[in-house]
């Protein structure tokens, strides 16, 4: 009798045991879900924040770097990011250069600094999106010429 009380005594202690490990691991996936999605929704803050914009140079002599938000035609400077410039997939370009006529994502905090141009000094990421069209291009450095040059003070 005693071996068989002694079993009952051990089935019902890994049971219990066993239940214990179960909640224990519900709570443990549901925070990691949880978490998962905090970091989900504010991927999609930072993206529905995030500027569409097209790389152009200006300057005859002296290139410089300038953006143009392709949704609300505003002209800003951003610096590239210590860590570079990433491509279509979310991969670091080793040469972390734009061209003029590239597409690009900019992320970060949203504060623009007001002057002319703007300036973004919050740039988080920038992300290659693609290429401009020689038109698109020509339209925007045409933009930007006719908003940049200086004025005749009289």
């Amino acid at each position: 009798m005693k071996k068989k009380e002694r079993d009952w005594k051990f089935i019902i202690g890994m049971v219990v045991l066993i239940a214990i490990f179960a909640v224990m691991g519900g709570a443990f996936w549901n925070m990691v879900g949880e978490q998962a999605q905090l970091v989900k929704e504010e991927e999609q803050q930072q993206e529905a924040n995030a500027i569409p914009a097209i790389y152009i140079e200006t300057g005859e002599f002296l290139k410089t770097g300038i953006f143009v938000n392709t949704e609300t035609g505003a002209i800003f400077s951003a610096k590239v990011p210590e860590e570079g410039i990433y491509n279509k997939k979310g991969k670091l370009i080793s040469d972390d250069v734009l061209e003029n006529g590239d597409e690009v994502k900019i992320y970060g905090d949203g504060i623009m600094l007001e002057s002319f141009p703007g300036q973004y000094p919050g740039v988080t990421k920038i992300q290659r999106t693609g290429r401009a069209s020689l038109e698109e291009t020509q339209e925007y450095e045409n933009l930007v010429n006719g908003m940049m040059k200086p004025v005749a003070v009289q």
